[in-house]
């Protein structure tokens, strides 16, 4: 049985006054700097006392976007989340990582954004991404067996022997 169908409320919504007196607000200021020939621009809140990073963005020399970074608990600061300018999701260790990865890695352009491994089991070349190359041990295949992508990463790199996709 569905309480909220049974039991009627009043909704946790209230009216406020626009003219009131608002809460203190917290500082919040933009630091910037350069890392290996990029612009590091952060958003950062309360510098004067907990001094949280609230996200980060990276520009390559070029102008062009390299990615944003944030920290996916703000309440330690901790778990960094990337998000790479092709809008691909990475995991970082710390801030410093993650400043780190997007000021040096996916500079070059030409680099594929999908290559093809061979299935163990049928030979069948498999369609992967980058980031499954870089986070995954197996390529699934259609016809029940996989690519492992550590004998493949053993081997070769990323862009090495590979076919765009």
């Amino acid at each position: 049985m569905n309480r909220n169908a049974s039991t009627p409320r009043t909704p946790a919504v209230h009216v406020i006054d626009p003219m009131a007196d608002p809460a203190p607000l917290p500082e919040i200021t933009v630091d910037h700097f350069m890392e290996n020939g990029c612009a590091v621009v952060c958003v950062v809140i309360d510098p004067a006392d907990a001094q949280q990073l609230l996200y980060g963005t990276v520009t390559r020399p070029d102008g062009r976007l390299a990615g944003t970074y944030y920290p996916a608990d703000r309440v330690r600061g901790d778990h960094w989340r990337i998000v790479a300018a092709d809008g691909t999701h990475y995991h970082a260790a710390s801030e410093y990582d993650a400043v780190e990865w997007l000021t040096t890695s996916n500079r070059e352009t030409s680099t594929p954004d999908t290559g093809t491994v061979e299935c163990g089991h049928c030979s069948q070349p498999l369609e992967i991404t980058r980031q499954q190359w870089e986070r995954d041990n197996v390529a699934p295949c259609p016809c029940g067996g996989h690519a492992d992508l550590n004998f493949h990463r053993r081997h070769a790199e990323w862009g090495e022997n590979f076919q765009p996709g």
